[in-house]
């Protein structure tokens, strides 16, 4: 089985969703949750980064350990 520094964020975000043991039915949801709690995490970091450096840049989101860092 892969480590999570091998798996992209989307698929890092289904494994989540699948280990939460979360409903078939609320799948879709849990997903679109867990995206957008991923997309203000990284607007927050950005946010930080700037308050020392005006034109600091975050780097993206490349990774499953990114994403269960930040979600």
């Amino acid at each position: 089985m892969s480590n999570d520094l091998s798996v992209s964020p989307t698929v890092m975000i289904n494994r989540i969703v699948v280990r939460e043991a979360t409903p078939i039915a609320a799948h879709l949801a849990r997903v679109a949750d867990l995206r957008m709690r991923l997309e203000q995490a990284q607007i927050a970091q950005q946010a930080r980064a700037t308050q020392f450096d005006p034109d600091a840049v975050v780097p993206p989101v490349i990774s499953g350990a990114d994403v269960d860092r930040l979600v």
